[in-house]
């Protein structure tokens, strides 16, 4: 078993009256894996975690604390960097801040209970199967300082009564200390241009979502230590959140 570490995580819950649309991941995966599952029928992914009931609040955050094993990566083939990003975007946030994100690496998935760990996780995305799992690395600059990070995204069908009540049940289980998460890029052998091959000790970690879906990200700097959970970088994935 891989060794854990303590994490906090931001939740940004986007609760949306039941009749709203999910909105769907931007971009191309370019980074395909073979012989994966033949598609669920649910729509993918909605980049999104919600509670398990709309209301008409405003998104709010609320921190809690988690442990989650570090990232340490499986024996298997390493994936060579690219000589250049699979895609660059540019991302205007709201209080003024540019980001230039570089996409390393760009998986897509159709199933998710297979690219995850920890019983609990692992049972649950094998009783409530996601509607596909889209994983990415990039890179970028925050205050200055070079930025990598680890990005999933998935959703989840819910039921009649509360589309919303997979995702919600979800990100709770994420939060909860010892259950595991889903599997990043370098657990699978990815890496970035520079930095360590596996996600460090000392990171900052956030979920977010909105409608039916969850994204997991996981941040840090690449010239030098993370404090945990560092506020500037909780910042970034907030404002990268659904722009690329």
């Amino acid at each position: 078993m891989a060794p854990v570490k303590l994490r906090s995580i931001t939740v940004l819950v986007a609760l949306l009256a039941s009749a709203a649309c999910s909105s769907t991941t931007a971009g191309t995966g370019t980074v395909s894996r073979p012989g994966a599952p033949a598609p669920s029928t649910a729509d993918f992914p909605s980049e999104s975690l919600t509670a398990s009931a709309p209301t008409d609040s405003a998104p709010t955050t609320a921190p809690v604390t988690r442990s989650a094993p570090s990232s340490a990566a499986r024996s298997g083939p390493v994936h060579p960097v690219p000589s250049a990003p699979l895609r660059t975007a540019t991302v205007h946030a709201s209080d003024g801040a540019t980001y230039v994100v570089k996409i390393w690496a760009d998986v897509k998935d159709d199933t998710c209970f297979d690219h995850a760990h920890g019983g609990p996780i692992v049972t649950f995305l094998t009783e409530h199967p996601c509607g596909g799992l889209e994983r990415y690395l990039a890179t970028t600059t925050v205050q200055g300082r070079p930025v990598g990070f680890a990005l999933s995204a998935t959703g989840f069908p819910g039921t009649a009564k509360d589309p919303y009540k997979y995702a919600g049940q979800f990100s709770e289980l994420e939060q909860k200390d010892g259950t595991g998460s889903i599997d990043d890029l370098m657990m699978d052998g990815y890496r970035l241009p520079e930095g360590p091959p596996h996600i460090p000790a000392g990171e900052a970690f956030n979920v977010l979502g909105q409608d039916s879906g969850v994204t997991v990200w996981d941040a840090w700097y690449l010239d030098g230590s993370t404090p945990n959970n560092d506020k500037a970088l909780i910042t970034m994935t907030e404002d990268l959140f659904l722009q690329f």
